[in-house]
């Protein structure tokens, strides 16, 4: 999440064919996200904008996203680089116990103890679960998000608290 309070959902790649559409890479895994109708933010240096959602045609971890007054590859190209974002206050409550990816990377992971083991870096999705990355600067460690290991995970303070066994890291 930004400081602005903004979830990023997509980045634009390039444009995609001759009538504005946008090749992107998802960052959200809500296809309802880019239903036609929906609102977006384009997010770019210049500065923010509402956008509709004309057209989406899913492509797994990539999409093709037509934008409402995105008319033209030279439209679609000065998107380049920009991100597809949404307020927070608009993401859908999630069950307990679950979060969203920008909730966990950069939490600290600490032990049951209090001991700063590191900041959670990367999100892997494995076939048995996802599985985080944490690093401490020096080295890293894999953490399996799934199981017993996890003691507590509060978004609010940006602090993930596990138990630290033998052979973790």
């Amino acid at each position: 999440m930004t400081e602005d309070g903004l979830v990023t959902v997509a980045a634009v790649l390039r444009p995609h064919g001759l009538k504005g559409a946008l090749k992107v890479e998802m960052a959200s895994d809500n296809p309802d996200r880019f239903r036609q109708g929906s609102r977006l933010l384009v997010v770019q240096k210049g500065g923010t904008r509402a956008a509709e959602v004309e057209r989406f045609v899913d492509q797994g971890r990539y999409g093709i996203v037509k934008l409402a007054g995105v008319d033209s590859p030279e439209q679609a190209q000065a998107l380049r680089g920009a991100e597809l974002s949404v307020a927070a206050g608009e993401l859908a409550p999630l069950p307990e116990n679950s979060y969203y990816t920008f909730q966990i990377l950069g939490m600290e992971v600490r032990s049951r103890s209090g001991e700063v083991l590191g900041k959670v870096e990367e999100i892997e999705a494995m076939p048995a679960g996802d599985v985080y990355r944490v690093s401490d600067g020096l080295g890293s460690f894999y953490l399996p998000a799934a199981g017993d290991i996890i003691l507590e995970v509060d978004p609010a303070r940006g602090v993930m608290v596990i138990e630290d066994r033998e052979g973790l890291r």
